[in-house]
C-alpha cells in the first residue's frame, strides 16, 4: 500500500489514500529530535483491520445518527444497528479508498471520493475532496463536499495524538475554549440540551492535566477566533493549538490506547434535532470546512 508525504523543515505528514488517512505526523520536540504525535498503526496494511479509523477522513456524516432521518420535509430511513449508525456505518468514508491528487509543490496533496446516491440510505450522490496542506509549522485540513440532492454533510479526520508516544496521554495538559457541552443519552447521541461546564469535570477552559478524565463528549466552542482546543507535553516541550470554522468538536480519549482525538465538526444528531445548527446541503451547493493544528514549542519556568 503506497504512501504519500509533504514536508517541509519544521513538520512531515504521511498519508495513505485508504481512509485519506494521516499515517504520520512528525514535528519537533525541545531537544530537536523529531518525534511522531500520531498514534497510528505500524503498517499502512494494518488500517484495513483498524475499528477505530485511525486518521481517517469521517464522511459522510461525522457522529452518530438515530434513525430514522429528516432531510427538509422528508423522512428518511437509513443503515442502522438497533436505530443507531456510527460515522456512516459501511459507506463510511473512512473505509474507502480516495483518489490521491499530489501538488506540485510537495507541501499539499488532495484526496478526491465520489460517493454513490443512496449509499446506507442518505439521498444524493456527493463529490468529495479532502486537501491537507502545510505552511511552516501548522498541518491544515480542508474539507470540501458537492452533493448531486440535499443531503447531511458533516466531515472531520479521525487522528489520535499523542505529543510523547512513550507516556500516557493523562500526562498531558489540556485546554478547551467551551463554555458548555452537549448533554448525552446512554447511547452517546445528544439530547438537544446544553450544559454548562462550570463544576464538572468537562471544565478545561484553564489548562489542566487530564489525568484520570476520559472523554468522549462533544464542546460547544466559543466564537472567538482563538484555539478551541490547546494539548501540551511537558516533558516533550511540544504544544498542539486547533483551529476551526466549525461550531464544536468532540474530544475523545480511546480506552485502550493512550491518545486524544479532536474531531471538528457539526452536532451529532443534528437532522433530528431543530435548534442545533443545520447540517443540510442543497444539491450542487459547496460543503465547506477548514480546520487546521498548530505546533510550537513551550517550556515552563
Amino acid at each position: 500500500m503506497q504512501t504519500y508525504s509533504i514536508e517541509n523543515e519544521f513538520i512531515k505528514a504521511v498519508f495513505i489514500a485508504y481512509g485519506a488517512i494521516l499515517h504520520q505526523l512528525w514535528v519537533k520536540d525541545k531537544n530537536g529530535n523529531s518525534t511522531n504525535v500520531i498514534m497510528g498503526l505500524a503498517e499502512p496494511e494494518d488500517y484495513l483491520n483498524d475499528e477505530w479509523a485511525r486518521g481517517a477522513v469521517i464522511g459522510r456524516f461525522a457522529g452518530r445518527l438515530v434513525n430514522p432521518i429528516k432531510v427538509g420535509q422528508q423522512t428518511v430511513q437509513i443503515e442502522n444497528n438497533r436505530g443507531l449508525m456510527l460515522h456512516s456505518g459501511s459507506s463510511g468514508w473512512h473505509l474507502k479508498t480516495w483518489t490521491p491528487k499530489p501538488h506540485k509543490n510537495k507541501q499539499k496533496i488532495t484526496f478526491e471520493y465520489h460517493c454513490p446516491d443512496g449509499t446506507s440510505g442518505f439521498p444524493g450522490s456527493i463529490d468529495a475532496r479532502v486537501t491537507y496542506s502545510i505552511h511552516e509549522s501548522v498541518l491544515l485540513i480542508q474539507y470540501q463536499g458537492i452533493p448531486s440532492k440535499t443531503t447531511p454533510i458533516n466531515m472531520t479526520n479521525h487522528a489520535y495524538f499523542n505529543l510523547n508516544p512513550n507516556n500516557n496521554i493523562g500526562n498531558h495538559k489540556l485546554t478547551i475554549d467551551a463554555d458548555d457541552f452537549l448533554e448525552l443519552q446512554s447511547n452517546l447521541v445528544p439530547t438537544g440540551k446544553k450544559i454548562e461546564v462550570t463544576g464538572t469535570p468537562l471544565d478545561f477552559r484553564k489548562e489542566k492535566f487530564i489525568s484520570e478524565t476520559r472523554l468522549d463528549d462533544y464542546f460547544v466552542v466559543n466564537q472567538n477566533q482563538t484555539s478551541v482546543a490547546s494539548l501540551y507535553s511537558p516533558e516533550t516541550g511540544i504544544e498542539m493549538k486547533t483551529y476551526t470554522d466549525q461550531p464544536g468538536v468532540v474530544v475523545f480519549t480511546p480506552p485502550h490506547f493512550e491518545a486524544i482525538c479532536f474531531e471538528t465538526q457539526k452536532f451529532s444528531n443534528s437532522p433530528n434535532i431543530p435548534s442545533f445548527p443545520s447540517t443540510l446541503i442543497e444539491a450542487n451547493e459547496e460543503y465547506s470546512h477548514r480546520s487546521r493544528f498548530e505546533f510550537s514549542l513551550k517550556i515552563e519556568a
